[in-house]
C-alpha cells in the first residue's frame, strides 16, 4: 500500500471522518484492498456502481481524511458497510462457514442487479425487529504499520468512525471481511475470528490477497464487557422521536457539517426547503418531548433556531438510535 510523502503530516495533521461522497470516488477506489479480488475491470464495475449505491440507506461508507494535506492527498481510509438481507445472508452462509471472497460476490451481484440493496422501509423493519445483520465489505488504509503514532492516529480515528456508522442498530451480527494483514486490528476491535469452508493459502495467493473473515453475534456480544468498538455496536435502545427518512438525512449529514451551503447540495433541496426540514424535527420533539428545548421552544425561529440546532445534534450525536430507520409493526 502507499504511504503518504509528506513529511509535514507526521508533526501536524488535522483527521477527521465523514461520510462519502462522489467527489472522493478517485481517491477512494485507490484505497479499495487487494484481498477484495477484484480484477480491473471489476474494479471499474464497482466505481460505476457507486454512483447510485452512495445514495442507499442500506450502505454506510465513510472516509478518514487529513485537511493538513493537499486536495487529492487527503484521504487516508476508506471502509463500506452492507445491511445484508436475511435472503443474501443465507445465501451465503454468513452465519455457518461461507466461501471466501464475500465481498467480491456481493459487488458482483450489485454490479448486475442479481442483488438488490435493502429499502429504508425494510431495514426499518428489521432493525425494529432485532434482526439486522451487517457485513463490513472493506475497510483499508493507506498505511499499514502500526509502529508509526501517525497510523495509531489514523487507527484511533477509525475506532471513532466506526462508532458513528454502528451504532444505534438493533443488531443480530456483524461479520467483517478484510485482509491478514489487519487480523490484529479487528481482534482489538472485538471481532472474533471466523472460518472459511475452504483455506485461503489452497489457492496459492500472495498473502497481501489473503482474505480473512471476523464477526460478532449479539449472543456472543452479551459475554463481553462493553469497551471494544465491536461489541459496543450491540447496545441499542428505541427511538424516542422515529424521524422520517429525509430528516434522518438531514440530521446524518449535519453532524459532519451543519451549514446550509453544505447541506442542501446534499440532500437536493432549497434553502426553503432545508428550513421545513429542520422545523419539521423541532415540531416533532417538542410534540414527543415538550420540555426538550427549555427556554429556547417557540419563539423567533430566526434567532432561537441556531441554538435549537445544537440542542439537537448534541442529542442525536449521543442517541444514535434517533438516525436509524425503525417501523415497529405492533
Amino acid at each position: 500500500m502507499a504511504t503518504s510523502d509528506a513529511s509535514h503530516v507526521r508533526a501536524f495533521s488535522r483527521l477527521r471522518h465523514r461520510p462519502i461522497t462522489r467527489r472522493d470516488f478517485a481517491e477512494t477506489l485507490e484505497l479499495l484492498p487487494p484481498w477484495v479480488g477484484l480484477d480491473e475491470n471489476q474494479r471499474r464495475d464497482v466505481a460505476e456502481a457507486w454512483n447510485w449505491l452512495v445514495n442507499e440507506p442500506s450502505m454506510l461508507a465513510g472516509v478518514i481524511e487529513d485537511l493538513a494535506l493537499p486536495r487529492g492527498q487527503r484521504i487516508q481510509a476508506a471502509g463500506a458497510t452492507l445491511i445484508v438481507p436475511r435472503s443474501l445472508r443465507q445465501t451465503l452462509d454468513l452465519d455457518g462457514r461461507p466461501q471466501a471472497f464475500i465481498t467480491r460476490r456481493i459487488y458482483r451481484g450489485l454490479c448486475d442487479g442479481s442483488f438488490k440493496p435493502m429499502t429504508d422501509r425494510e431495514i426499518g423493519a428489521e432493525n425494529a425487529r432485532g434482526e439486522l445483520t451487517m457485513l463490513i465489505l472493506h475497510f483499508s488504509q493507506r498505511d499499514y504499520d502500526i509502529a508509526k503514532p501517525y497510523v495509531q492516529n489514523v487507527i484511533a480515528c477509525a475506532q471513532d468512525t466506526f462508532r458513528m456508522f454502528h451504532e444505534g442498530y438493533n443488531l443480530r451480527a456483524v461479520y467483517y471481511e478484510t485482509g491478514e494483514i489487519n487480523d490484529r486490528v479487528a481482534v482489538a476491535s472485538g471481532f472474533i475470528r471466523r472460518q472459511y469452508a475452504d483455506p485461503i493459502v489452497a489457492q496459492n495467493l500472495p498473502p497481501e490477497h489473503h482474505p480473512a473473515l471476523f464477526g460478532l453475534t449479539r449472543e456472543q456480544a452479551k459475554t463481553l464487557l462493553p469497551g471494544s468498538p465491536a461489541r459496543n455496536c450491540f447496545q441499542n435502545q428505541p427511538p424516542l422521536f422515529t424521524f422520517s427518512a429525509s430528516q434522518r438525512r438531514l440530521l446524518w449529514f449535519a453532524l459532519f457539517d451543519d451549514s446550509d451551503d453544505t447541506l442542501m447540495p446534499l440532500l437536493d433541496v432549497s434553502v426553503h426547503g432545508l428550513k421545513k426540514l429542520w422545523r419539521g424535527i423541532y415540531e416533532r420533539i417538542e410534540d414527543r418531548m415538550p420540555e426538550f428545548f427549555g427556554d429556547t421552544a417557540g419563539g423567533d425561529e430566526g434567532k432561537r433556531g441556531p441554538e435549537k440546532r445544537r440542542q439537537v445534534l448534541a442529542y442525536v450525536r449521543q442517541r444514535p438510535e434517533e438516525l436509524r430507520p425503525w417501523s415497529a409493526t405492533d
